[in-house]
């Protein structure tokens, strides 16, 4: 039987998409995979919020703590063992290391803001992967200490034409399959609809 889960359902409707308006970066890591939900974008998301979600042979797939930030364009994340760093521009250039060992005690380590600091996409590149995909369907193969387990994150992406423009729907799962390829958990992390309008 699959165990299905939600641990956040990102539906909305906003008009419009562009990168400015986006959330949904996301980092992986051993064990674990951590991503941003704003809330001018992810309507149940409680400002910007950082959120973790943990994989392992005891209890599957599971959130594993969250952490509000400023509100900013994230530009970079990386998911360390123990840490996350998550930077990027707002009013000016704001970048968090975060300790993510105890899940009821997620914790900036470091914050740093730089009002003069300006984008440069050479230097500041490569940008992360997003849980929306606008180029279509993505999979990803997570790294895990659990050997009977598969662990994925799967990504996929449908337009629908309505009156005006269309819908983009996208949704990011993570998934657990026994040496089989039998899905035995199922867990919904992301789900977002925009709305882009044609004149």
């Amino acid at each position: 039987m699959i165990r299905s889960t939600l641990l956040l359902l990102a539906a909305g409707l906003i008009a419009s998409p562009a990168f400015g308006d986006s959330d949904g970066s996301f980092c992986l890591a051993k064990g674990y995979l951590a991503y941003e939900v704003q809330a001018h974008v992810t309507p149940h998301a409680k400002g910007h919020v950082l959120k973790v979600v943990r994989f392992d042979a005891q209890r599957g797939i599971y959130p594993a703590g969250e952490k509000v930030v400023e509100d900013f364009v994230v530009h970079n994340m990386v998911c360390d063992q123990n840490q996350i760093e998550i930077s990027g521009w707002g009013k000016f250039y704001e970048r968090y290391s975060i300790d993510i060992r105890d899940p009821k005690n997620v914790h900036v380590i470091e914050h740093s803001e730089d009002t003069s600091r300006q984008f440069d996409p050479l230097k500041d590149g490569p940008e992360p992967h997003m849980l929306w995909d606008e180029h279509g369907p993505a999979s990803f193969s997570l790294e895990s200490v659990d050997p009977d387990h598969r662990y994925t994150l799967v990504i996929t992406r449908w337009d629908k034409e309505v009156e005006g423009g269309f819908e983009h729907h996208s949704k990011a799962e993570v998934t657990r399959l026994d040496l089989q390829e039998k899905v035995l958990q199922r867990v919904l992390i992301y789900e977002n609809t925009s709305l882009e309008t044609v004149d």
